[in-house]
């Protein structure tokens, strides 16, 4: 049996946060309800569809939106849907995302008496200014009494999100944002850089001067970052993303690695049988409650797109590029077709060369956008 991993996109908040740009907002009980029948009904379509009682379910991840401002009744719906609809792995990797107000003690419960063995928690930061001034709702210390609640329930796998680039803050404070973390001992962290979005309240108070970026601090927050969680035993698999020995996100390695996924929800994205597809937005519902499959745009890749995008997927992560992989995979010859841009990119200190390997060096991280376009 081939593996398959799977996407479930739940689009709702109690809140929305000024930078975010996600396919997600607050909605009221009746129509969380009418979602999440429709994402029900999706998986008993696909199924059919895409044979998938021949594949194996090697990892799984809730996102959104926050899948736990799902009333408690729909998230059990959901997930006992989601438990007893496929065919899972012995090494079955379950995530769900939360935020920490928008968990209850029976949310806990039931996500765990689910299949789920990975939460990942939206913190951003353990200062108050710094989530007021990203438009968090939540406090620090509801995360701490989130975290402790699923320590005490058995959760062996937790990952939690730090954002680094925060109007108004300094080193100092972010300095006792990553030790608070470190300081929980989390098998995960995901570090990301703030990035001032379009159509986001942020745009427009960067459009007006409210707030600034600063992009130096951000990149000797991010050197910091690296070299602390090193330090204490946090491997960095990925540009923003930091795990002790064996606690990988399997789910998003399978995007590094361009391997095989489905996505269901609303502008849920899939790579399935070599085509690139994403559902439906705005129709999502409706099309559901037709009898009809979500999909709305399906990209049929030429060779070239394959491998630019293999190489720039592969590239996020710190194994890189394995050179003759991608020669036997797309019948090119990587330092060939591109010698000249390898060249400028060694000179400059960008890449670097192990064993069979090509990989960004920290500089080149940096300036990622710019390496990638050398490829393109």
């Amino acid at each position: 049996m081939k593996n398959l991993g799977l996407y479930f996109h739940i689009p709702f908040c109690n809140s929305k946060c000024l930078y975010c740009d996600f396919d997600s907002g607050i909605s009221d009980y009746l129509h969380k309800k009418r979602y999440a029948n429709a994402l029900m009904k999706e998986i008993d379509m696909a199924i059919t569809k895409y044979s998938l009682n021949d594949y194996k379910i090697d990892t799984v991840f809730i996102g959104g939106g926050t899948p736990t401002s799902l009333d408690e009744d729909l998230l059990q719906n959901v997930l006992q849907k989601i438990d007893k609809s496929f065919n899972f792995s012995d090494n079955l990797e379950y995530t769900i995302e939360m935020n920490p107000n928008s968990v209850t003690d029976e949310k806990i419960e039931i996500i765990r008496e689910s299949k789920i063995n990975r939460v990942s928690i939206g913190l951003q930061s353990t200062n108050m200014k710094e989530l007021k001034a990203l438009g968090r709702t939540h406090t620090y210390e509801e995360f701490l009494n989130t975290y402790k609640k699923l320590r005490n329930k058995g959760f062996t796998n937790i990952s939690i999100d730090l954002m680094m680039g925060i109007p108004n803050q300094d080193f100092k404070t972010y300095e006792e944002n990553l030790r608070n973390i470190i300081s929980l001992i989390p098998e995960h962290i995901s570090t990301y850089m703030l990035i001032i979005e379009e159509n986001t309240p942020f745009f427009d108070m960067y459009e007006k001067g409210i707030i600034s970026v600063d992009d130096e601090l951000t990149l000797k927050l991010y050197e910091y970052t690296i070299n602390k969680l090193q330090q204490y035993g946090y491997n960095q698999y990925e540009f923003s993303n930091f795990a002790k020995k064996g606690y990988e996100c399997k789910h998003n390695i399978k995007y590094w690695k361009v391997e095989e996924y489905l996505g269901f929800g609303q502008n849920a994205h899939s790579l399935f049988g070599e085509k690139r597809f994403e559902n439906y937005s705005d129709e999502y519902i409706n099309r559901i409650e037709k009898g009809e499959l979500p999909i709305n745009n399906v990209q049929e890749h030429t060779k070239k797109d394959m491998y630019e995008e293999w190489i720039f997927l592969k590239l996020r992560m710190n194994e890189g590029i394995d050179i003759s992989e991608l020669d036997k995979q797309f019948d090119i010859n990587f330092k060939e077709k591109y010698s000249d841009s390898l060249k400028k990119l060694y000179k400059e200190n960008l890449i670097q060369e192990y064993d069979k390997y090509l990989r960004l060096t920290t500089k080149g991280i940096e300036v990622s956008n710019t390496v990638f376009l050398e490829f393109i």
